[in-house]
């Protein structure tokens, strides 16, 4: 089933350095423009093949003035389209500030803007890649959750599955926002009016309170949502495809969401009422896909100049024989020529995305058995998270169990702490997925841990706003500076 659906008008790559974006302001109102013709494109059904239709140049009128259930649940197709192209961007970006791996494609030529900064709010990708795009979709997400009440022809158990659906993915968009501002908070008031002053700036704690309160009322509108939604999703959430089997999803977010902000207890229980089993592959659970269909758009990290880090390949650690890396370094990366560029020798490719059909993770097993070992480190259990890193050990890298209490065997590369354990787990099992190595590092203290190659080279623990978006602020808030970085 293709996306063709969506908001997004075929994203189909990356902007280049000197690309100027809107600010928040004018993302809303680009998004509520786009929102009217989804009614006509849901027309289309859910075919493969379809053409794109202009998705910019209606005005929103007539989605506002009549709503219809057809109309809503591309909006919701739309959601998804974006989230896919928001998370394909995480990747090469944060994995970047994270040396997970460089996109070293020389016509860019902005390397540099990666590892050296120093990062200013007029820096191209901070808004395009990590900002607007997140913010359209959550606008556009608004708008249907505005009008649903008006909705002829969708039965109370749709709206409240739709709303569900739709809070969740907002959740997932702010939670990528989250991510790369971190202490300096977020606009979260954007439902208001296009033109007006901007949402104003939210610290860090109200930030993930109203990302939990989201999910939490998705909770509660999929509980009420029936057996089925409305609208189909595509084939990469089979299986969490109905209100009842997609509310595993939020909770698995909400556990992710738990973890960052160390509430470990909560982590447990979200953990216990999500997809997490460690009877299914470790790849369970909904994931992006992509395709060459007409309509549709291929994997933008299936490139030849995707690069890992070397580090990564450097660090593993041994399995029991003392001489053969952990196995997935043998899985993801692969050897090739030496390139250098901007100093940075990269000898490693990525082969997680081998086709441009290639699926990207929003959420999986692997990530969620990781999380409840972290909220079990954190409750002081260790004997309970040695178990799920065990398996994941196991499982995944083919790596001998550790104990407990934990004592470290620097002949298999182990690292010194129990801590350093999990953030190993964590980095190889979601190497170039979601730039965790970037968000984990941060969140315990750690980037300062993270490997350089070059006596340039800067680790950034947070990334400002967009330019366009301070200048329309007065007065500006302190995300409107220059990271340098250390």
């Amino acid at each position: 089933m293709s996306l063709s659906l969506g908001l997004h008008a075929g994203r189909a790559g990356r902007p280049t350095p000197s690309t100027r974006t809107p600010s928040t302001r004018t993302v809303r109102a680009t998004a509520l423009r786009a929102v009217a013709t989804l009614a006509a494109a849901a027309t289309l059904g859910a075919c493969a093949n379809s053409l794109v239709p202009d998705l910019n140049s209606t005005s929103i009128g007539g989605f506002q003035s009549a709503p219809t259930g057809a109309a809503a649940g591309a909006i919701a197709l739309g959601l998804v389209r974006g989230a896919r192209d928001n998370t394909a961007a995480m990747v090469w970006n944060v994995g970047a500030f994270g040396r997970e791996g460089y996109e070293m494609g020389v016509a860019q030529g902005d390397l540099t803007l990666y590892v050296n900064g120093p990062v200013n709010p007029g820096t191209f990708y901070l808004s395009g890649e990590l900002w607007n795009q997140q913010y359209a979709d959550i606008r556009a997400g608004n708008t249907v959750l505005d009008a649903l009440a008006r909705i002829p022809d969708l039965t109370p158990a749709q709206k409240a599955g739709m709303a569900g659906f739709i809070q969740t993915m907002e959740a997932f968009d702010f939670l990528q926002l989250a991510a790369t501002r971190d202490t300096f908070g977020l606009p979260i008031a954007v439902d208001i009016t296009p033109g007006g002053a901007p949402a104003p700036i939210a610290d860090k704690a109200t930030v993930y309170q109203h990302i939990l309160n989201l999910l939490d009322s998705g909770q509660v509108n999929l509980q009420n949502g029936g057996a089925a939604f409305s609208f189909r999703l595509p084939a990469g959430f089979t299986g969490f495809d109905t209100p009842p089997t997609f509310l595993r999803v939020n909770r698995g977010l909400r556990a992710r969401a738990d973890i960052l902000t160390q509430n470990f207890s909560s982590a447990l229980a979200d953990l216990a009422a999500s997809f997490l089993d460690p009877g299914q592959p470790l790849t369970f659970g909904p994931r992006f896909e992509y395709s060459a269909n007409s309509g549709d758009e291929t994997n933008v990290l299936f490139k030849p100049y995707y690069y890992a880090a070397n580090w990564i390949h450097d660090s593993a650690q041994l399995q029991v024989d003392g001489r053969t890396l952990d196995q997935r370094v043998l899985t993801k990366l692969v050897a090739v020529a030496p390139f250098t560029l901007d100093k940075i020798l990269a000898n490693y490719q990525f082969t997680m995305y081998s086709s441009v059909s290639a699926p990207v993770p929003m959420l999986r097993n692997e990530e969620l058995i990781l999380l409840r070992a972290e909220a079990n480190l954190g409750l002081n259990q260790p004997a309970a998270a040695v178990t799920d890193i065990n398996f994941v050990r196991a499982t995944s890298g083919n790596l001998p169990p550790i104990a407990n209490p934990y004592t470290p065997n620097p002949a298999l590369h182990q690292p010194p702490t129990l801590l350093d354990e999990l953030l190993y787990e964590k980095r190889y099992s979601l190497l170039w997925e979601s730039g965790n190595n970037w968000i984990s590092m941060r969140q315990y203290g750690k980037l300062n841990e993270i490997p350089k190659q070059t006596a340039g080279e800067r680790i950034f623990p947070v990334l400002p706003f967009p330019l366009n978006d301070c200048t329309a602020r007065s007065p500006q808030p302190s995300g409107c500076v220059t990271v340098t970085g250390f």
